[in-house]
């Protein structure tokens, strides 16, 4: 087999466990959430909030830099995996000491043990990271993806396990927490097994302090990033109580599941980037303007379908039983998934545009505007719920992400000389399509049931790409020269 052939088959090994990862994760998540209840959910998700915004500090942005020194100096990559393990687990031990507090201070006692076991159980899974910089390092993705599949196949049967099985929600959502944490142990002990294979853990304690200031700029981006999707669950958590929670945290776990693509087309391509932007900064911007159109042309007809079918949607998925047969409750979630359906479609616009900032070493300028974002965030969210409830906190976090986008495209553009008019060039075949899509589905909406909306607008968005000329022969060239980099990256390991 070719290098190439073995690093696309590396690619579609993550990509294809990637996607099953989250959609068994998705799945569990929301038949749990119709087990469970409005309440008991809005519990669950107060506490995965919580356990979810610090993680970027547990080891302080080394894992990213991993990455960036795997792709520049794999020699001392032994160095940077043994003090990224010692860090991350002293660092890991003192933000779940800092949960436990935040959980008895703030909460009731089921809210506060949810926060213990949760966070526990996101600090372990996030050592992946530390070993998945290894395995990028030497162009092997497989064991990642087969242990991101097992983690997501022996977490969805262990929740449907338990909700056949224990009778008592309040129980079983003891369980549930409880599966996501042994899961997650046991997922991240395989791997860390497997990782000792092919490189073994160097420490240099001499080192560590350079490590940490240096990868500080991460640390500020990722620590705020985190922190600016948790903020509107916490918030309304500590205002209005759980049931507001649940109300937001049911619609935001369909948007949040297509947050992933991005995350996917960045772990292949941010190496080949960082190369690029020194190497062949024209190859560099083609490259990126290929990325911000697919992305966009995912994100844009993904945020107008949940708009218009969010009422259907929510009732398929949800069903009136979780909202407590309360019509006021699900008429709060439908306006949320609409709010945050224009929030998808903004982020993908602008998310290539953003990762443009770190792979042109200007991570430290994202890192402010991300910490500015979320200063805005906050204040808006609680302006906005104390006004407007639940959807005042979508509301606070749609006019954030549309200012952040905003900002890193025309930070990116000016960067990397593309003007506003290519942007707007790029995006008009896409918008025009989705526009088609979207009158279509509104003539059909009342007379065919969700699912099959759902797929006739994939493929009626897809014919009306390809009819407005959305898709070039440069787009195929430009892929396959992302293998053929690949392809460099397999050889030097």
């Amino acid at each position: 087999m070719s290098l190439a052939k073995a690093a696309a088959k590396n690619i579609s090994y993550l990509l294809f466990a990637r996607v099953l990862f989250r959609l068994l994760n998705a799945i569990a998540l929301i038949y749990a959430a119709r087990y469970l209840g409005n309440d008991r959910y809005g519990m669950y998700m107060t506490a995965t909030a919580w356990a979810n915004a610090f993680l970027a500090l547990n080891d302080v942005g080394m894992s990213t830099l991993m990455l960036r020194v795997g792709a520049k100096e794999p020699q001392r990559m032994a160095m940077f995996f043994g003090n990224t393990l010692l860090v991350e687990s002293i660092l890991s031990l003192l933000i779940w000491g800092s949960l436990i507090v935040i959980g008895t201070t703030l909460y009731d006692p089921t809210t506060a043990w949810l926060i213990v076991i949760l966070g526990a159980s996101n600090l372990a899974y996030e050592f992946r990271k530390v070993m998945r910089g290894v395995f990028r390092s030497h162009a092997n993705l497989r064991p990642v993806a087969l242990t991101e599949l097992f983690n997501g196949a022996l977490f969805c049967a262990a929740t449907f396990a338990i909700i056949f099985l224990v009778k008592n929600p309040e129980t079983g959502l003891f369980g549930i927490a409880h599966a996501s944490l042994w899961t997650d142990v046991i997922t991240v002990a395989i791997l860390f097994i497997i990782t000792l294979r092919l490189l073994k853990p160097a420490i240099d304690r001499s080192q560590i302090w350079g490590m940490v200031k240096q990868a500080f700029p991460f640390t500020i981006y990722n620590l705020f990033y985190m922190i600016y999707f948790q903020v509107g669950q916490i918030l309304l958590s500590i205002m209005l109580g759980s049931i507001a929670v649940g109300s937001y945290a049911a619609p935001a776990q369909l948007v949040t599941v297509l947050l992933f693509i991005p995350i996917m087309v960045f772990q292949v391509t941010t190496p080949i980037m960082y190369r690029l932007e020194n190497e062949d900064p024209e190859k560099y911007k083609r490259i990126h303007r290929t990325m911000w159109r697919y992305l966009s042309a995912i994100g844009i007809p993904s945020g107008v379908g949940l708009c218009l079918l969010a009422q259907p949607i929510i009732a398929f998925v949800f069903g009136a039983d979780y909202f407590q047969n309360d019509p006021e409750q699900f008429r709060r979630a439908v306006h949320v998934m609409q709010i945050l359906g224009i929030f998808l479609a903004v982020r993908f616009v602008g998310i290539a545009h953003g990762n443009s900032l770190t792979t042109t070493d200007r991570q430290s300028l994202r890192a402010k505007m991300q910490a500015i974002s979320v200063g805005i965030n906050i204040v808006l969210d609680i302006a906005l719920i104390f006004f407007y409830g639940v959807i005042g906190a979508a509301i606070g976090t749609l006019i954030t992400e549309i200012g952040i986008t905003l900002s890193t495209m025309w930070l990116s553009s000016r960067h990397i000389q593309e003007s506003w008019k290519s942007i707007a060039t790029g995006l008009a075949p896409i918008v025009a399509a989705a526009a088609g899509m979207a009158a279509v589905l509104l003539l059909l909406k009342s007379s065919f049931s969700v699912i099959v909306l759902v797929i006739f607008g994939m493929f009626l968005y897809v014919f009306m790409l390809w009819t407005f000329r959305f898709f070039t022969a440069h787009d195929r060239t430009l892929f396959v020269e992302i293998l053929r980099r690949k392809q460099h990256s397999t050889d030097a390991s």
